[in-house]
């Protein structure tokens, strides 16, 4: 064995078993947890696909339909206000703006906060009473618009939406701004020089030059999306109220899992199914981007 195969199996080896014992064992443990019952103590009853047909027929299905779309809708909404967004500050940031190294620290802060703190904060900003979201649109004469923002039903899932992006939006900003930066200039004065506006530059140079980071930033989104848990949690809880109306394909899996206030008899093999049906749902979605990414490499 050859000095440099040495040394590279002493840097991949510690980490392939991380990898393993973390990643690798418990996804197959759920895929195999998945065809049993079990309440989480004692021995495990095979029951095949009786956890899959409890999943897709009768009144769990309404439910995990129900989650499922709550999953879509974040999705949606955040590519549209994250890379939306975030692509419309760093073009700001870019442009060499008084201040702008400030700017991007104070975009960034709300990204270094924990999510159950987070969730904790906007808790007592979102208090229908004492609040400061409420306080805030009282003293600026719009005390109309003050409401239960998170007792709601057609207003929960959305304030949800809006702390994340409160939260996370400073990474996507930076993100951006950094394959903003990496375009020539000289394309840029070229382009002035022809005589091309700001909002032509814009869309006919900047952004299809950092499309690829919109792709990438997009399959995380999905991949975020559907597993997304503690800011619903942290909340709304287990139970993602008001009447299911937070409820997301996370939620489910631990009321099923674990159980919760007014959850039925825990089931970790009906939890384990849940999560199998969140894999089906990511993975084709990654293999397809790494086959897509690989084909236009080769193809470079």
């Amino acid at each position: 064995m050859s000095i440099k195969l040495r040394y590279l199996l002493v840097f991949i080896i510690p980490a392939m078993l991380l990898y393993t014992v973390f990643i690798i064992y418990p996804l197959f443990d759920s895929l195999i947890l998945s065809f049993f019952s079990w309440p989480g103590v004692g021995s495990r009853t095979f029951v095949g696909f009786k956890n899959f047909q409890t999943l897709f027929t009768g009144s769990y299905a309404k439910e995990l339909f129900n989650a499922f779309l709550h999953n879509v809708y974040f999705f949606l909404l955040l590519i549209l206000l994250e890379l939306g967004l975030g692509f419309l500050i760093a073009l700001m940031l870019a442009s060499k703006i008084k201040g702008a190294g400030v700017f991007r620290v104070i975009t960034y802060i709300p990204n270094m906060i924990p999510l159950v703190l987070v969730g904790f904060m906007w808790g007592l900003f979102l208090n229908p009473q004492v609040g400061l979201v409420n306080q805030l649109l009282k003293l600026v004469g719009l005390g109309g618009l003050a409401q239960p923002w998170l007792g709601l039903e057609n207003t929960a899932l959305t304030t949800i939406i809006l702390v994340n992006v409160w939260r996370n939006l400073g990474f996507y900003v930076l993100v951006i701004l950094a394959a903003i930066l990496d375009i020539s200039p000289d394309l840029i004065e070229a382009a002035y020089i022809d005589g091309a506006n700001n909002w032509k530059i814009t869309w006919r140079i900047i952004f299809p030059l950092t499309f690829s980071t919109f792709r990438t930033l997009a399959i995380l989104l999905f991949i975020w999306s559907f597993n997304i848990f503690d800011t619903v949690y942290a909340l709304t809880g287990v139970q993602a109220g008001p009447y299911r109306s937070t409820d997301v394909l996370g939620t489910l899996f631990y009321r099923t899992a674990f159980g919760g206030l007014g959850s039925g008899a825990v089931d970790m093999g009906l939890g384990a199914s849940v999560t199998v049906f969140i894999f089906m749902i990511v993975m084709p979605v990654s293999i397809l981007y790494v086959y897509l990414v690989e084909k236009r490499q080769r193809s470079a």
